[in-house]
């Protein structure tokens, strides 16, 4: 079950927190975890961890890449059918792809100054997650 509640605090307490490289601060892939963690309990990513943009490009290069990363971790769906909750990617000028969360008629996830919006329209891909 996906807690939608908790979603809700997690996003407002996210409200203002600036983009910042790491996997325990906010950029586009601690973002989507801890909303995954908010609302459905589960660990996408272990033991796994990064502090800086280098540090984050090693683990990708590890994993054989953005997408391939996240296709290890989650089940890809049509963009069309990604519900809320899911992952959606975005084109991201300088990083190829950035992972932000299907919110409903809008994506959500990290900004420069805190959280950003996109309309559901920018998403080219989608990936799902048992929750």
């Amino acid at each position: 079950m996906r807690d939608f509640a908790a979603l809700a605090r997690y996003l407002d307490a996210r409200r203002t927190m600036p983009f910042a490289w790491g996997s325990a601060a906010n950029d586009c892939v601690s973002f989507y975890v801890g909303a995954v963690r908010a609302m459905a309990q589960v660990d996408l990513i272990g033991a796994r961890s990064w502090t800086t943009a280098r540090g984050a490009a090693r683990v990708i290069a590890r994993l054989g890449g953005f997408e391939a990363a996240i296709d290890a971790h989650m089940q890809r769906v049509a963009p069309a059918l990604a519900r809320r909750g899911d992952a959606a990617g975005v084109a991201c000028p300088g990083h190829g792809m950035m992972l932000m969360l299907v919110e409903g008629d809008t994506l959500v996830g990290p900004g420069t100054h805190g959280i950003l919006r996109r309309p559901r329209a920018a998403m080219i891909a989608a990936w799902t997650f048992t929750g």
